[in-house]
């Protein structure tokens, strides 16, 4: 396997890990979000673990999916405060 190949899995994985990292932590908060929150984080769950499944390919487009679910999941996250 070729550096190139080698550091795209891990920064991947790093990235998965931060988006899996901010997926938990909007879970607790929705425990106590109104219904409508709730909603949107149901259409927007699925997404992520789409996101999570694409990443085992470890291509460019990896990136750019993690790079996009993480930003979607953050403006989430900022509506839950």
């Amino acid at each position: 396997m070729g550096d190139t190949t080698k550091e795209l899995k891990t920064e991947l994985k790093k990235s998965l890990s931060e988006l899996q990292t901010l997926r938990d932590e909007v879970r607790v908060r929705l425990h106590l979000a109104s219904m409508d929150l709730k909603d949107q984080w149901n259409k927007l769950e699925p997404y992520l673990a789409d996101v999570e499944q694409k990443a085992a390919e470890a291509s460019d487009a990896s990136r750019t999916l993690i790079s996009e679910a993480k930003k979607r999941l953050e403006k989430f996250r900022a509506s839950l405060s």
